[in-house]
């Protein structure tokens, strides 16, 4: 999980700097949304005016360390802007010399001391494991959600490459803190949006509109099926004369409805909503589409926006205005935010229900897609590998731990050097029949894909060319959806088996299951990390600090994740014991 940080904490974070120069790297960080590797390049010469009557100022990124290629410019803030003059001024320094002049990684021990200070300052109040990456997360969070800023210029400011990466923040995981959210004034638009209460109506001064679906998500209605039930808490309002949602194959052009309030499911079929249409680009593009006269009969106005987790796309939700009005900026993005809490609900359902199901239904498939890591790295090398786990780095990138039999490590980095999106080779052990390596992998990967779609990877294997995965769905899962993603991802995937099977009573329904609960995401990956990379072996295939380094995260960063795992582990492992101390 990330380190979320309030207004507060951000403040009480930013007064532990011991020194002007850590000041300057947490607010570069927080307040102009820079990557750890960018906040040493920039320089006075880097900030301007933005040239139009503004609070805020323009600081150009570089692009490298030379200072001259700029990659983007993001804006800062008139008392950031002053605070970086001044203390250019206090140092002497030059144009061209940087205001933080250390390295990337003395920029993440930076942060990671100030934070450390910061929370027993606060008395826990800032969390002791601040990254440079939560700074960035906290420079989102608060334009997007505290003060309404359009995404578009959210992603451009901080770099983001789609507005995929920005997801978590416009569409928060609790449905309940969403929910409540956009019931209390200035929540849509505050600060630095108008200024007004008047930002979070529709332009009649109606309360957001949206409302309904969420407290739905929140109050649990139905968790079986939420694309069915989203629509009818909000055709409650009266801002929407109909509600529905649609699933459907990107493949076959067609979809399906799968809920609908204000309008029959035969009306809608009549109008041709299962053939193509804006709900159909909704699913197929993931972004919003606005409609005319397309879902309606006498042209009223309306909204298809995806239901999607991150790259993974469940379905359209699609309202039509009751009055004719057409659909505000406001609402849009309340509408924009519930379609992605609706997805989220849906992958998080399959989840659950794996997890408590008796059956589960296992799936096996098959991909020879170029693109696949695992398939050119066999071909190649004309050797079997195998997938010993995958940790996720970043929202774009995943490590790879990988067992190769019967090829070397300097093949693999052969291999490696001519991918697309693979890089970062670790490693991990050397042995007379192959070895085993870590990678860097950039985008999508097979098992990524399907663990977005609720399944639980079981294994993953190439050989000749040829990968195959085997997963576990819930019982009476539709495999489909799924199937179809794997298929956006990698062209010639496809679907090898399906059965259904009583659920295997060996320990993961019992220990592990009961042990997982206990771990942040973060906790878990820094676990996994440390164990796939060799670090409890004897000798260590890894050390703390090659395993940080492959995780992008400080040395000290990484040791907290890892000690508070393994006590976790522990306390699962001697429970008993651990109830009776005091």
């Amino acid at each position: 999980m990330v380190a979320e940080l309030d207004a507060d904490a951000y403040d009480a974070l930013v007064a532990a700097a011991e020194t002007y120069r850590a000041a300057v790297a947490v607010r570069l960080a927080g307040e102009a949304g820079l990557r750890t590797a960018e906040i040493p390049r920039v320089a006075p010469r880097h900030l301007r005016g933005p040239g139009v009557a503004s609070e805020v100022c323009l600081l150009a990124v570089p692009a490298d360390d030379t200072g001259e290629t700029v990659d983007r410019e993001t804006a800062v803030s008139a008392s950031l802007a002053a605070e970086l003059r001044r203390y250019a001024e206090s140092e002497g320094l030059g144009a061209g010399e940087p205001f933080v002049d250390v390295s990337p990684r003395r920029v993440q021990m930076i942060v990671s001391e100030t934070a450390e200070r910061a929370a027993v300052r606060s008395g826990g109040a800032v969390p002791p494991d601040v990254t440079p990456r939560d700074l960035r997360d906290a420079f989102a969070r608060r334009l997007l959600v505290d003060r309404g800023v359009d995404p578009h210029a959210v992603r451009e400011a901080g770099g983001w490459e789609t507005m995929g990466t920005l997801d978590r923040f416009l569409g928060p995981l609790d449905g309940r803190e969403v929910a409540e959210a956009f019931a209390a004034a200035g929540a849509v638009g505050g600060a630095g949006s108008d200024g007004g209460a008047g930002a979070n109506r529709a332009p009649d001064g109606r309360e957001p509109t949206a409302l309904g679906g969420f407290e739905a998500l929140a109050d649990g209605e139905d968790r079986g099926s939420p694309l069915a039930t989203v629509p009818g808490r909000l055709a409650e309002s009266d801002r929407w004369a109909e509600a529905w949602v649609v699933r459907g194959s990107t493949d076959g052009g067609r979809t399906e409805v799968v809920g609908a309030a204000g309008v029959e499911r035969e009306v809608l079929v009549d109008r041709g909503v299962t053939g193509e249409g804006p709900w159909l680009d909704a699913i197929e593009t993931g972004d919003p589409v606005l409609t005319d006269d397309e879902p309606t009969a006498d042209g009223r106005p309306g909204i298809a926006v995806p239901a999607s987790y991150r790259d993974v796309t469940h379905g359209a939700l699609c309202v039509v205005a009751a009055d004719g009005a057409s659909v505000s900026a406001v609402e849009r993005r309340e509408l924009v935010a519930l379609g992605r809490c609706l997805g989220w609900a849906v992958t998080a359902g399959r989840w659950r229900d794996l997890l408590h199901s008796d059956a589960v239904t296992e799936v096996e498939f098959h991909t020879a897609d170029d693109g696949a890591f695992l398939a050119l790295a066999s071909d190649a090398l004309g050797c079997r590998i195998e997938l010993d786990s995958t940790v996720g780095v970043t929202d774009e990138a995943s490590r790879l731990y990988l067992s190769a039999a019967g090829a070397r490590p300097q093949g693999v980095a052969d291999v490696v050097d001519d991918a697309d999106g693979v890089s970062d080779l670790r490693v991990i052990e050397t042995r007379e029949d192959g070895c085993s390596v870590s990678v860097r992998v950039e985008g999508g990967s097979a098992v990524r894909t399907l663990t977005e779609h609720g399944a639980t990877v079981r294994g993953a294997t190439a050989e000749e060319g040829r990968v195959r995965v085997v997963a576990d769905l819930p019982g009476g899962a539709d495999v489909r959806p799924v199937a179809d993603g794997l298929r956006a991802a990698f062209d010639d995937a496809r679907l090898a088996s399906k059965e259904s099977a009583a659920r295997s009573s060996r320990s993961e329904s019992s220990f592990r299951e009961g042990v997982a609960e206990r771990f942040t995401d973060r906790q878990w990956a820094a676990l996994s990390a440390a164990y796939h990379g060799g670090y409890f072996d004897w000798p260590r295939g890894s050390t703390a600090e090659e395993v940080a380094d492959a995780m992008d995260v400080s040395s000290p960063t990484f040791h907290n994740h890892l000690r508070k795992a393994q006590r976790a582990l522990l306390d699962g492992l001697f429970e008993e014991d651990h109830r009776e101390r005091p």
